[in-house]
């Protein structure tokens, strides 16, 4: 449950961020992507989608440009709270992998940045 919580919390960052914040507008400027943050039995995840400088989310986990795909949402949920230190360690840990193009990935790593800081 607190990994769906932490999902949905990033999603109206984003929303938020793409209906308010100019900079942001500006980052989301020629990037089009969709990304799913899921756990690897896929019952639970969110898809972010990032097109003609909006932001939206739902919950079709099998259609993406880019997916983390977590062990578990336990781990999930604690290596994400952590930022990007807590997904590194888990990318070194073997608890998430990472599906689809890189630079997607990437560049929703940044996204996230973007709206947490």
């Amino acid at each position: 449950m607190r990994f769906l919580l932490l999902l949905a919390f990033l999603g109206k960052k984003f929303q938020k961020a793409a209906r308010t914040d100019e900079n942001f507008k500006k980052f989301l400027m020629g990037h089009e992507c969709k990304i799913v943050v899921k756990t690897r039995d896929g019952k639970k995840g969110k898809r972010f989608i990032f097109e003609n400088r909006t932001f939206s989310s739902d919950s079709n986990l099998d259609e993406f440009d880019a997916a983390m795909v977590w062990s578990d949402a336990a781990t999930a949920f604690t290596a994400m709270k952590k930022g990007e230190d807590g997904i590194t360690e888990a990318i070194q840990n073997h608890k998430v992998a990472i599906e689809g193009k890189l630079h997607s990935f990437t560049w929703f790593g940044a996204a996230i940045t973007f709206v947490m800081s």
